[in-house]
């Protein structure tokens, strides 16, 4: 925010606007670009990255569509031949990027969440938990109520259901405890057994 003094009373001035658009990506070399859409305000971001997932995921060159909003980027449909150009300019870029220095990057080796096997260990992390919960469910809230405060409980609780601290203080913070109303211990240990079935 631009402010200005006149007088002894401070006058605010507009920020200056951003540029969005093929034409503004064409004043760099970097692997990236935007664009405003059809939603007021919004803007769709475009991203060279090196894997699917940023650092993690498939290795290789590829492009991250992103934008805020409730229904994701909405384009009208003149804005499609802008949204082709800024598609191929940041592929190119990503794909020169990519030939000049990929097998040297650094990637990380967090897992890939759109694995499989991923997604279904953490699924069995996960209703592990709902199960060892439901089952010490009393012992737990005690725990809770006379806790000073969140590693105090973490502590407390982690040995009781098998699950480190850490792990412990994340999933409390998630669970919504009117959903397992609906999903009975019958159904969670089904569910567990066809899942470690898969092994």
């Amino acid at each position: 925010m631009v402010w200005a003094q006149t007088t002894g009373a401070a006058r605010r001035y507009a920020p200056k606007m951003r540029k969005h658009g093929i034409e503004e990506a064409k004043e760099h070399d970097e692997p990236g670009a935007s664009m405003l859409t059809g939603v007021t305000g919004q803007v769709l971001n475009i991203d060279g990255w090196f894997a699917s997932h940023a650092d993690t995921g498939t290795p290789g060159p590829h492009v991250r569509l992103w934008a805020r909003g409730r229904h994701g980027p909405v384009l009208k449909t003149s804005q499609i031949p802008e949204l082709v150009e800024c598609l191929e300019l940041v592929a190119e870029r990503i794909d020169r990027e990519w030939e000049r220095s990929g097998d040297e990057y650094p990637f990380g080796d967090e897992p890939d969440d759109n694995d499989p096997a991923v997604i279904r260990q953490r699924e069995i992390a996960r209703l592990f938990f709902l199960q060892k919960l439901r089952t010490h469910f009393v012992e737990v809230a005690e725990i809770l109520l006379r806790s000073q405060d969140l590693l105090d409980a973490s502590a407390a609780i982690a040995p009781l259901l098998g699950i480190d601290e850490v792990e412990v203080a994340g999933r409390l913070n998630g669970i919504n405890l009117f959903a397992m109303t609906s999903y009975t211990s019958e159904a969670i240990s089904r569910d567990l057994a066809a899942l470690r079935a898969e092994d």
